[in-house]
Formats: structure tokens, C-alpha cells, sequence
């Protein structure tokens, strides 16, 4: 998308920003109240007020490659500090992290990268591969290690204390998807029959 196209976009935003005026304004008026904290990808494919008709204000978001929380010790004041606002100052009720088929941060992490790089670094977060997965198992080696790393994901969620208690208190419920780039469909994990399943 060339510059020319991002400003003529701006001015079709103005339009429609202009018809929905009311929303807008109450967002400025009356600050915003998202009860949604969602954990993306970067991937520039995968929008999330896209894949669920969100309008503004309905989602508060973080991205980076691989959907990925570091732990509460890690050296991470970026991702932590979006989870300290969205929980004790917004007061989302929700957490969802969610992945997507065909990710290059995964891909990236099973190929391997350059020691010494900021993505090697980053991706050490992310879930181990485990290249030794049974035969018997649908997914492949890349589909089922981003199954896996959201999985990892929500279980670094619960090394922050905050978080830990809302959700033994049920005030936050975290939940895990996977998003289809093939279809736009969205599946999650049920944590009662560990199965991922499709959202509609």
C-alpha cells in the first residue's frame, strides 16, 4: 500500500468517521470501556476488529510476532505493561490470545534464527518445538506448534499474580483461539474435553 493510498484512505475514514459520529464521541467523551483484551499476531493478514466486526472501542489490543506473553519475571516492560492496564485499569473481563495458521514468528522458530538477533530473543518465548509429535496426530509440525504456543501463551498469563487471582475469582475468563487464514473462521480450546473446536 503505497502513501498516496494510506491518505486517500484517511479521507474515506473521515466519511465514514463523520457517520458515525455519535460513537466516536462518546469514546472521547466518556473514555473507553473495552471488555476485551486481545493478544494478536502482527502478522499484517490477520486483523482483529476485522476477524470479529468490532467497532472501536470494543477491543483493547497488543500484537507482536507469535501472539506471545512473556513471563511476569522476564525482562518485558512492553507486553506486561499492556496486560497491567487492560486488567487493573480498564478491568477487562476477557483475555483472548489468539493465533493464526500459517504464522511466520512459528515458522520462524521451528526453521530456527540467528542467535544474537532481537527475534531470536523474542521467540524464546514462545512454546518449544517439539519435533518428536507423534505420527498418529492430524496437525502438522507448524499447525500444531501454534496450537501449542497459545496454549503456552495463556499459561504465562497466570505467572502474573493480578491475573492469577481474577481468574481463580472469575472476574477474568481467558480464552484461546486460532484463527484460520483459509476460511476466516475462528476455533478455540475447550479446557474441559482439551479439544479445539470451531467458534460458529
Amino acid at each position: 500500500m503505497s502513501l498516496e493510498n494510506l491518505k486517500s484512505g484517511n479521507n474515506q475514514f473521515v466519511d465514514k468517521f463523520n457517520e458515525n459520529k455519535k460513537l466516536y464521541n462518546d469514546l472521547v467523551e466518556n473514555g473507553q470501556h473495552p471488555k476485551v483484551l486481545w493478544v494478536g499476531c502482527s502478522d499484517s493478514r490477520v486483523v482483529p476488529e476485522f476477524t470479529v466486526n468490532a467497532n472501536a472501542g470494543d477491543l483493547f489490543v497488543t500484537r507482536n510476532i507469535a501472539n506471545i506473553i512473556p513471563p511476569a519475571d522476564a525482562d518485558d516492560n512492553c507486553t506486561s505493561s499492556v496486560l497491567e492496564y487492560a486488567v487493573q485499569h480498564l478491568n477487562v473481563e476477557h483475555i483472548i490470545i489468539c493465533g493464526h495458521t500459517g504464522c511466520g514468528g512459528i515458522n520462524a522458530l521451528i526453521d530456527g534464527t540467528a542467535k544474537g538477533t532481537k527475534i531470536h530473543d523474542w521467540l524464546n518465548h514462545a512454546c518449544p518445538v517439539d519435533e518428536n509429535k507423534e505420527k498418529s496426530e492430524s496437525d502438522s509440525l507448524e499447525l500444531g506448534t501454534i496450537k501449542k504456543n497459545i496454549l503456552f501463551q495463556a499459561d504465562n498469563l497466570l505467572t502474573f499474580d493480578y491475573i492469577n487471582i481474577k481468574t481463580n475469582n472469575h472476574k477474568i475468563k481467558i480464552h484461546k483461539w486460532l484463527y484460520d487464514m483459509h476460511t476466516g473462521k475462528i476455533s478455540y480450546f475447550d479446557d474441559t474435553d482439551k479439544i479445539w473446536h470451531q467458534l460458529i
